[in-house]
Parts: C-alpha cells; structure tokens; sequence
C-alpha cells in the first residue's frame, strides 16, 4: 500500500474527496427527498430519493465535463483540475451503492442490479486516476450527460407522460444521441488515446491493470449496447409499430390499425362494437 501512494500521480489529500462526496451525496439524498417530495407518485420515496439524488448528480458532473473538454488544450492531461471530478463520480458511487443495500427496497428489480454491476466496474478503474489517467476520466464521464437523459425519462414515466407526447419523443431521441456518442465513441476514442500515451505518461499503469481495465470496458460497452436496444425497441419503435387487426362484424371484415394501444370487440345487440384504448 506504502509503495501504490509513493507511485501516485495524485496528493495524499486528494483521496479523502471520494469519502468526503460519499458522505455530502448521503446528506443530500434526504434533503432532495423533502423539497421534491411533493412531485413523487408511484414509487416508494426512497426511489424517489434516490432518482432525485441520481439526476443532480448527472447534471453537475456531466454538465463540468462536457466544459472542461471544451475549454480545456489537451483533455487527456493529468491535472487536478480533470482528477477532481472523476473522484467526485467515485464518491457518488459508493454512496449510491450503500444506499442501495441498506435502504432500497426488496426484492431488487434486474435494473437496480445492472446498476450495481456497473458501479462496481467504474470503481475498480479508480486507481488509474492515480497514476496519471485522470484526463482520460473526465473525457469518459461526459457520458453523463447521457444518464441525465435516462434519469428525465423515468421521471416523464411516472409523471404519466405517454410516449408519443412530443417531450418523450424529444427526450429519448437527445437519449439515443449521447449514447451513441458519449457511450461508443467517446470511450474507445479514449481508450485509444490512452493506450497511445501510455509510454509518456510516467506513471503508466501496472500491465495486469490493463488488461483488467480492457475486460471492465468491454462490460460498461456491453450494457451501453443493451440500453440502447431498451431505448429503440421500448420507445421509439413502439411510436410507430402499427398492428393490423381483423374483426369480422355481421359478415363485414374490418381492419383496424392499432398503434401502441389495444383492442376489444364487444357484441351489443348482434352488432361488433370495436373498442380501442391507447396506452
């Protein structure tokens, strides 16, 4: 242990900010709890709590890195400017996690575990932070941006928003967009910078990290591939699928055309009565 903080890039202080955003994202998801309460429905108010606590950390984290990769020369460079917001995100982390499994609500549905697989694969490349890749992290959490997205698109759910409504629409369009970009290209983009700059860096990562870090990349990129399908098929395509529908009334055949709804025949007097109920 000794030698991995004589090897770091990073100030000995500069470790307390994961436990110290731990601790100010667990003060705040009460605090988000009671001045939003008043908009829950439908959920149980820890996971209003939690969604709540979710978003403001997206929008802050996502919202400094997308600037600092814009106003900064170089990204990747390690600097405690682009060190302090990846450990910020870790912080967040492991509050989220601890949240998750002492107060969230049982049985845990398969999202919640998808989450907690993915947190536990972003934490474990928090060393390369410390041996000089912070850039690098700042780069890949503009993927936030993405989450704020998803994290509007449960909200507009439970506020009963149908998914043809034009802010849904807009919402999981901006969703596939970031996804594909901050998801896809901005990682493997990083990913092949950092490989490149390996060398000069200096404090280059131990080799058994690498190779780590590789098999944890390909499991964060394979449950950006899978949320992406859950967003075309569940959202957009369900939009404009359209089901024919025939039903025979006093010898009569009728097409119907349903979208995104569902349809019963009634008989009322010996005449069909075709009704039809959107979801």
């Amino acid at each position: 242990m000794a030698a991995y903080f004589l090897h770091s890039a990073m100030h000995p202080l500069e470790y307390l900010t994961i436990p110290l955003f731990c601790v100010v994202f667990s003060l705040l998801n009460p605090v988000m709890g009671y001045f939003f309460g008043g908009l829950r429905e439908s959920v149980t108010p820890w996971e209003w709590r939690n969604l709540m606590t979710s978003s403001l950390h997206s929008f802050i984290v996502g919202v400094l890195c997308c600037i600092s990769v814009c106003i900064l020369d170089d990204p990747f460079e390690d600097r405690i400017e682009t060190r302090f917001l990846p450990l910020v995100a870790c912080g967040y982390l492991m509050h989220d996690l601890l949240d998750i499994a002492f107060y969230a609500d049982r049985p845990l549905p398969n999202a919640r575990k998808w989450v907690i697989i993915h947190h536990l694969a972003v934490l474990s490349t928090a060393p390369a932070v410390a041996y000089g890749f912070g850039g690098f992290g700042t780069t890949c959490l503009t993927v936030e941006t993405n989450s704020l997205g998803v994290h509007i698109r449960k909200f507009l759910k439970l506020k009963h928003f149908k998914k043809n409504h034009i802010a849904s629409i807009v919402n999981s369009a901006v969703i596939l967009v970031t996804c594909l970009l901050f998801r896809f290209i901005v990682p493997v983009a990083a990913m092949k910078e950092a490989l490149s700059r390996s060398d000069h860096i200096g404090l280059a990562l131990p080799s058994y990290l690498y190779y780590e870090y590789f098999f944890l990349f390909l499991v964060v990129f394979g449950i950006g591939i899978r949320f992406f399908y859950v967003i075309v098929t569940r959202d957009l395509l369900t939009i404009t699928r359209k089901q024919s529908l025939k039903v025979e009334t006093n010898g009569v055949v009728s097409n119907g055309i349903v979208t995104n709804g569902s349809v019963t025949v009634a008989n009322n007097n010996s005449n069909g009565v075709l009704h039809y109920k959107a979801q």
